[in-house]
């Protein structure tokens, strides 16, 4: 198991990540682009010490500020796959996977089988014997993935492991090294930007913004209660602060923006969050007369397909996505610039 506690400073940035992953489990850090996923990462593999906090792994412990110990990189039973592949330049592609190997001083004949295996696995079987400077980005990814699984490490690093394979070729890799990380229990923290990377891949997700762990949990979780506008974001769903006050009939009203006041069920009083799933959004191109209590207008902002469904962002105020057949866009001809009434009901909120 391993248990990630730790607070790092570079210059103004600062980082305060707390993680839990057990053996054979994936966990995925997801954030916006500086939130600190990879410094996490490079916390975790000893190549950036943290100021203060500890990380254990199982009976070890890698890194603990009271204890003043810090267990050097190469001793931690970790390996990385860096977004950046970072291989060898004056190694081949079977070198750079034997290289870890040839360190711990596993036998050469277990070497080559394992580097074949390997290069089998990530299905770069034909590139043994390349330069690193003659591959593509995704043939040196998929090396880089080799290289890392070659010693057999208990936590294994994944920083944007597929980024750079061409869209087809992710899937099948992707559940290849979830079943091995399985069957191996190895321990996987996977860094990527990717909504559907990390639920196809991950067993349970941690967002972080601007350095800080702010939610954590399985992604049913995160999809049915985002804590965040960046986690309700890649929940896709609409996600409003504001400020609520009872009404009558068993309703309350919630300031948004300090100019918006929405319906929403219940007596709910001081600082709230709101949260409505597109598909409860009803798009016309007129005002409509429903029991819907809540009902905004503005111009699209942009359409784009998902599924089998439209996303189509409005600019009201507040901003809202809706989701919508295909066909119901075509009837309404929906399109970037079209003013458009958004009505939805006060029970498909919900507050928290």
């Amino acid at each position: 198991m391993l248990l990630c506690d730790v607070a790092l400073e570079l210059g103004r940035f600062r980082l305060a990540v707390s993680l839990l992953a057990k053996p054979g489990e994936i966990v995925a850090l997801l954030g916006p682009t500086g939130a600190g996923k990879t410094s996490a990462l490079r916390c975790i593999a000893g190549l950036a010490r943290p100021a203060g906090g500890a990380i254990l792994f199982n009976d070890r412990t890698w890194f603990d500020s009271k204890k003043r110990r810090f267990v050097p990189p190469h001793k931690r039973d970790c390996t990385m796959v860096f977004a950046h592949r970072a291989l060898f330049g004056n190694l081949d592609v079977s070198e750079n996977v034997a290289f870890g190997m040839r360190a711990i001083g596993v036998p050469e004949a277990v070497i080559r089988r394992r580097v074949a295996e390997l290069l089998d696995f990530v299905g770069a079987g034909a590139l043994a014997d390349r330069g690193t400077s003659l591959l593509s980005n995704g043939e040196a990814q998929r090396i880089a993935i080799a290289r890392a699984l070659a010693v057999e490490s208990g936590v294994l690093l994944l920083d944007e492991p597929l980024s750079s394979l061409d869209v087809g070729a992710r899937p099948p890799l992707r559940a290849a090294l979830r079943r091995r990380i399985g069957a191996e229990s190895t321990t996987a923290i996977l860094v990527t930007h990717e909504p559907a990377e990390a639920l196809a891949f991950a067993d349970r997700l941690v967002i972080m913004e601007n350095g800080a762990t702010v939610q954590e949990g399985t992604p049913a979780e995160l999809l049915a209660s985002p804590a965040s506008v960046y986690a309700a974001a890649f929940a896709g769903v609409n996600y409003y602060r504001g400020v609520a006050h009872p009404s009558d009939g068993g309703t309350s009203t919630v300031l948004v923006d300090g100019e918006t006041s929405l319906t929403v069920l219940g007596g709910w009083s001081g600082p709230v969050t709101v949260t409505i799933d597109p598909s409860a959004v009803m798009l016309s191109l007129s005002a409509v007369r429903s029991s819907a209590r809540n009902h905004l207008q503005g111009r699209i902002e942009h359409v784009e397909l998902e599924g089998d469904s439209l996303r189509v962002a409005v600019a009201s105020r507040p901003r809202i996505i809706a989701r919508v057949s295909a066909q119901a866009a075509s009837e309404l001809g929906l399109a970037a610039g079209a003013e458009v009434f958004a009505t939805f009901k006060a029970a498909e909120l919900k507050v928290s």
